[in-house]
């Protein structure tokens, strides 16, 4: 039986199950949560899980791609910083946008990359970054001009530095608003792109105005 996903039953549906995931994953290893549970705690019968889903594991692969499909699609804008073409549009993530969604889906984001069971989700995450900076990259830079620092190395960098600041900022309790964590990381990010092919003018989508306020 095919499942239409755009109904708004299956979306209710995969949203309880997702929560569900959550909720138990910050109580136990995700091998030791069956199906069972997950049903359980979703209040949802078994037979429409299986209606969804094959296993369990295809209900895991699912739920974290929707999680990072969705994050994706609500802070990714067009650049403003570059003259392109229409047909050389370039897509940034807005650093406002990142910064409210993991404020407002904090539960999720804080068991998925701090929890040492789920390193899984941390490297979907980097990997769907790394993809986003690739194709950026590709578009601002120059093929002909050998760069300073290699497009691979700058991705590391640049990845692995931005997931670790949103990990810590969970870990810490948010301690700072969205807003403070957004005007901070543009200003660390403009120190760092001392010219026009560096990779840190993906992270933006901001206003002058709104970094001056720090």
């Amino acid at each position: 039986m095919a499942v239409n996903k755009t109904d708004p039953r299956v979306i209710k549906t995969r949203n309880s199950l997702r929560k569900a995931l959550v909720y138990l994953m910050r109580r136990d290893k995700i091998e030791n949560i069956s199906v069972q549970k997950i049903t359980e705690t979703a209040n949802i019968t078994r037979g429409t899980f299986y209606l969804h889903y094959r296993d369990k594991q295809d209900f895991i692969e699912s739920a974290m791609k929707d999680i990072l499909d969705d994050f994706f699609a609500q802070v990714m804008v067009d650049s403003e910083n570059f003259g392109l073409s229409k047909e050389r549009t370039v897509q940034v993530i807005s650093l406002q946008k990142a910064f409210q969604y993991i404020e407002n889906n904090a539960d999720i984001f804080d068991v998925l990359l701090n929890d040492e069971n789920n390193n899984g989700f941390y490297e979907r995450f980097y990997n769907r970054l790394a993809n986003y900076l690739t194709t950026y990259g590709n578009v601002i830079t120059d093929n002909q001009k050998q760069l300073e620092v290699p497009l691979n190395l700058q991705i590391s960098f640049i990845g692995s530095a931005f997931l670790g600041l949103i990990s810590h900022w969970l870990e810490d309790g948010m301690i700072y608003t969205s807003r403070y964590m957004t005007q901070s990381t543009a200003k660390m990010f403009n120190r760092l792109n001392n010219d026009g092919e560096s990779l840190v003018g993906f992270f933006s989508g901001e206003r002058d105005s709104v970094v001056e306020e720090i």
